[in-house]
Protein backbone atom coordinates (compact mmCIF):
# COMPACT_ATOMS: atom_id res chain seq x y z
CA UNK A 1 0.00 0.00 0.00
CA UNK A 2 1.85 3.53 -1.12
CA UNK A 3 1.62 6.36 1.20
CA UNK A 4 -0.87 8.03 -0.88
CA UNK A 5 -3.37 5.19 -0.85
CA UNK A 6 -6.36 5.87 1.34
CA UNK A 7 -6.27 4.95 5.21
CA UNK A 8 -8.42 1.69 5.05
CA UNK A 9 -11.07 0.98 8.04
CA UNK A 10 -12.26 -3.07 8.43
CA UNK A 11 -15.67 -3.24 10.62
CA UNK A 12 -16.05 -6.88 11.49
CA UNK A 13 -19.66 -7.85 13.14
CA UNK A 14 -21.35 -10.73 13.78
CA UNK A 15 -24.89 -9.71 11.93
CA UNK A 16 -26.52 -7.17 10.15
CA UNK A 17 -27.16 -4.03 11.77
CA UNK A 18 -23.93 -4.92 14.51
CA UNK A 19 -22.18 -2.51 12.44
CA UNK A 20 -24.57 0.66 12.71
CA UNK A 21 -25.57 0.36 15.76
CA UNK A 22 -22.05 0.34 16.80
CA UNK A 23 -20.19 2.38 14.45
CA UNK A 24 -22.44 3.20 11.91
CA UNK A 25 -21.43 7.37 13.01
CA UNK A 26 -17.94 6.76 12.85
CA UNK A 27 -18.10 4.81 9.41
CA UNK A 28 -19.61 8.01 7.85
CA UNK A 29 -17.38 10.38 9.50
CA UNK A 30 -13.80 8.22 8.51
CA UNK A 31 -16.00 7.88 4.78
CA UNK A 32 -16.32 11.96 4.58
CA UNK A 33 -12.63 12.37 5.43
CA UNK A 34 -11.37 10.69 2.59
CA UNK A 35 -10.87 6.74 4.09
CA UNK A 36 -12.19 3.79 2.65
CA UNK A 37 -14.26 1.56 4.97
CA UNK A 38 -14.96 -2.31 4.40
CA UNK A 39 -17.64 -4.14 6.84
CA UNK A 40 -17.45 -7.60 6.59
CA UNK A 41 -20.40 -9.40 8.05
CA UNK A 42 -20.12 -12.81 9.16
CA UNK A 43 -23.78 -13.75 9.02
CA UNK A 44 -26.89 -13.24 7.23
CA UNK A 45 -29.81 -14.58 5.03
CA UNK A 46 -30.62 -12.91 1.92
CA UNK A 47 -33.20 -10.43 3.42
CA UNK A 48 -30.91 -9.42 5.67
CA UNK A 49 -27.89 -9.05 3.52
CA UNK A 50 -30.45 -6.96 1.25
CA UNK A 51 -30.47 -4.90 4.35
CA UNK A 52 -27.12 -4.76 5.14
CA UNK A 53 -26.07 -3.32 1.78
CA UNK A 54 -28.50 -0.79 2.14
CA UNK A 55 -27.59 0.53 5.65
CA UNK A 56 -23.93 0.52 3.97
CA UNK A 57 -24.60 2.38 1.26
CA UNK A 58 -26.23 5.22 3.19
CA UNK A 59 -22.90 5.00 5.56
CA UNK A 60 -20.71 4.34 2.39
CA UNK A 61 -19.27 1.27 3.34
CA UNK A 62 -18.40 -1.57 0.71
CA UNK A 63 -20.02 -4.81 1.72
CA UNK A 64 -18.21 -8.29 2.44
CA UNK A 65 -21.40 -10.14 2.99
CA UNK A 66 -20.83 -14.03 4.65
CA UNK A 67 -23.85 -16.50 5.07
CA UNK A 68 -22.73 -17.83 8.55
CA UNK A 69 -25.51 -19.19 10.24
CA UNK A 70 -26.29 -17.42 13.92
CA UNK A 71 -25.34 -19.25 17.15
CA UNK A 72 -22.91 -21.66 14.75
CA UNK A 73 -19.91 -19.51 14.67
CA UNK A 74 -16.61 -20.84 15.72
CA UNK A 75 -13.42 -18.94 17.27
CA UNK A 76 -11.67 -21.05 14.86
CA UNK A 77 -13.51 -20.82 12.13
CA UNK A 78 -13.87 -17.09 12.42
CA UNK A 79 -9.90 -16.90 12.63
CA UNK A 80 -9.66 -19.00 9.04
CA UNK A 81 -12.00 -16.65 7.27
CA UNK A 82 -10.84 -13.18 8.20
CA UNK A 83 -7.20 -13.99 8.00
CA UNK A 84 -7.13 -13.56 4.29
CA UNK A 85 -9.87 -11.02 4.06
CA UNK A 86 -7.05 -8.93 6.75
CA UNK A 87 -4.35 -9.39 3.89
CA UNK A 88 -6.87 -8.72 1.11
CA UNK A 89 -7.88 -5.11 2.75
CA UNK A 90 -5.29 -4.25 4.86
CA UNK A 91 -6.45 -2.33 7.33
CA UNK A 92 -4.79 0.06 9.10
CA UNK A 93 -7.48 -0.19 12.35
CA UNK A 94 -9.48 -3.18 12.71
CA UNK A 95 -13.21 -2.31 15.01
CA UNK A 96 -15.34 -5.50 15.78
CA UNK A 97 -17.08 -6.83 19.01
CA UNK A 98 -16.33 -6.55 22.90
CA UNK A 99 -15.23 -9.50 25.07
CA UNK A 100 -18.46 -7.98 27.00
CA UNK A 101 -20.74 -8.28 24.95
CA UNK A 102 -24.00 -10.38 26.00
CA UNK A 103 -24.47 -12.28 22.33
CA UNK A 104 -22.41 -15.44 22.30
CA UNK A 105 -21.66 -14.67 18.77
CA UNK A 106 -20.15 -11.22 19.42
CA UNK A 107 -18.09 -13.13 22.32
CA UNK A 108 -16.95 -15.58 19.89
CA UNK A 109 -16.80 -13.24 17.22
CA UNK A 110 -14.17 -10.75 19.87
CA UNK A 111 -11.94 -13.71 20.49
CA UNK A 112 -11.44 -14.55 17.06
CA UNK A 113 -10.71 -10.87 15.32
CA UNK A 114 -7.97 -10.56 17.51
CA UNK A 115 -6.27 -13.86 16.65
CA UNK A 116 -6.86 -13.39 12.85
CA UNK A 117 -5.45 -9.92 13.23
CA UNK A 118 -2.09 -11.22 14.76
CA UNK A 119 -1.66 -14.42 12.66
CA UNK A 120 -2.55 -12.44 9.40
CA UNK A 121 0.85 -9.87 10.38
CA UNK A 122 3.16 -13.37 10.26
CA UNK A 123 5.68 -13.03 7.44
CA UNK A 124 7.23 -15.94 8.38
CA UNK A 125 3.83 -17.82 7.39
CA UNK A 126 2.21 -15.55 4.30
CA UNK A 127 5.14 -14.09 3.15
CA UNK A 128 4.21 -10.76 0.97
CA UNK A 129 0.76 -11.59 1.78
CA UNK A 130 0.90 -10.24 5.38
CA UNK A 131 -0.88 -7.30 7.01
CA UNK A 132 -0.51 -6.20 10.61
CA UNK A 133 -3.18 -3.74 11.89
CA UNK A 134 -2.50 -0.83 13.71
CA UNK A 135 -4.64 -0.89 15.95
CA UNK A 136 -8.05 -3.06 16.96
CA UNK A 137 -10.93 -1.17 18.39
CA UNK A 138 -14.05 -2.97 19.89
CA UNK A 139 -17.69 -1.34 20.06
CA UNK A 140 -20.57 -1.30 22.09
CA UNK A 141 -23.97 -2.90 20.16
CA UNK A 142 -26.33 -3.64 22.61
CA UNK A 143 -24.14 -3.74 25.68
CA UNK A 144 -22.75 -0.72 27.02
CA UNK A 145 -18.44 -0.67 27.32
CA UNK A 146 -18.18 -0.35 31.26
CA UNK A 147 -14.59 1.64 30.70
CA UNK A 148 -14.54 2.89 27.03
CA UNK A 149 -10.70 4.21 25.94
CA UNK A 150 -11.71 5.87 22.80
CA UNK A 151 -14.90 8.56 21.88
CA UNK A 152 -15.92 9.87 18.35
CA UNK A 153 -17.83 12.15 18.15
CA UNK A 154 -20.35 11.74 15.41
CA UNK A 155 -22.33 14.86 15.64
CA UNK A 156 -22.26 15.40 12.05
CA UNK A 157 -23.79 11.92 11.04
CA UNK A 158 -26.00 11.09 13.55
CA UNK A 159 -28.57 11.72 10.75
CA UNK A 160 -26.77 9.29 8.58
CA UNK A 161 -26.76 6.81 11.37
CA UNK A 162 -30.40 6.95 12.16
CA UNK A 163 -31.26 6.84 8.45
CA UNK A 164 -29.08 3.69 8.04
CA UNK A 165 -30.44 1.85 11.36
CA UNK A 166 -34.02 2.82 9.32
CA UNK A 167 -32.68 0.55 6.82
CA UNK A 168 -33.31 -2.63 9.53
CA UNK A 169 -36.75 -2.95 8.57
CA UNK A 170 -36.86 -6.58 9.86
CA UNK A 171 -35.32 -5.60 13.14
CA UNK A 172 -37.14 -2.65 13.64
CA UNK A 173 -40.56 -4.05 13.59
CA UNK A 174 -39.77 -6.57 16.04
CA UNK A 175 -39.54 -3.87 18.80
CA UNK A 176 -40.76 -0.85 16.99
CA UNK A 177 -39.01 2.34 17.96
CA UNK A 178 -36.92 0.57 20.70
CA UNK A 179 -33.51 0.04 18.53
CA UNK A 180 -33.98 3.61 17.35
CA UNK A 181 -34.25 5.16 20.52
CA UNK A 182 -31.55 3.21 22.23
CA UNK A 183 -28.96 3.78 19.56
CA UNK A 184 -29.70 7.84 20.10
CA UNK A 185 -30.05 7.58 23.82
CA UNK A 186 -26.50 5.70 23.71
CA UNK A 187 -25.13 8.56 21.40
CA UNK A 188 -26.41 11.17 23.60
CA UNK A 189 -24.96 9.59 26.94
CA UNK A 190 -21.53 9.16 24.91
CA UNK A 191 -21.52 12.37 23.54
CA UNK A 192 -21.81 14.17 26.95
CA UNK A 193 -18.98 12.32 28.27
CA UNK A 194 -17.09 13.23 25.10
CA UNK A 195 -18.11 16.98 25.35
CA UNK A 196 -19.76 17.13 22.23
CA UNK A 197 -23.27 16.53 21.14
CA UNK A 198 -23.39 12.93 19.78
CA UNK A 199 -20.23 10.21 20.17
CA UNK A 200 -19.79 6.19 19.76
CA UNK A 201 -17.59 4.55 22.32
CA UNK A 202 -14.75 2.02 21.64
CA UNK A 203 -12.26 0.60 24.05
CA UNK A 204 -8.72 -0.56 22.60
CA UNK A 205 -6.97 -3.94 22.39
CA UNK A 206 -3.51 -4.27 22.53
CA UNK A 207 -1.68 -7.17 20.12
CA UNK A 208 1.45 -8.79 21.27
CA UNK A 209 4.56 -9.08 19.64
CA UNK A 210 5.92 -12.19 19.75
CA UNK A 211 8.69 -11.76 17.25
CA UNK A 212 10.70 -9.53 14.69
CA UNK A 213 8.22 -11.62 12.04
CA UNK A 214 5.07 -9.35 11.43
CA UNK A 215 4.59 -7.18 8.70
CA UNK A 216 4.46 -4.29 8.72
CA UNK A 217 7.28 -4.71 11.63
CA UNK A 218 5.62 -2.95 14.84
CA UNK A 219 8.86 -2.17 16.32
CA UNK A 220 9.41 2.12 17.12
CA UNK A 221 12.51 4.09 17.81
CA UNK A 222 10.60 6.35 20.16
CA UNK A 223 7.66 6.74 22.36
CA UNK A 224 6.97 9.97 20.53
Amino acid sequence: MSKSSPKQLLVVAAHPDDETFGCGGTIASEVALGSEVTVCCLTGTVARHRELKAACEVLGARVIALKGKDLQLTVPGVTKTLIPIIQDVQPEIIVSHSADDYHPDHQVVHRAFQRAAEWAGHSTQYKTQAWRPQRLLTMEINTLLPNPTVLVDISENIELKTEAIEEYHSQLKKTEDYYLLFNLQKARLRGLQGGCEYAEAFREVLMPVHGPFYNPVPTVKTFF
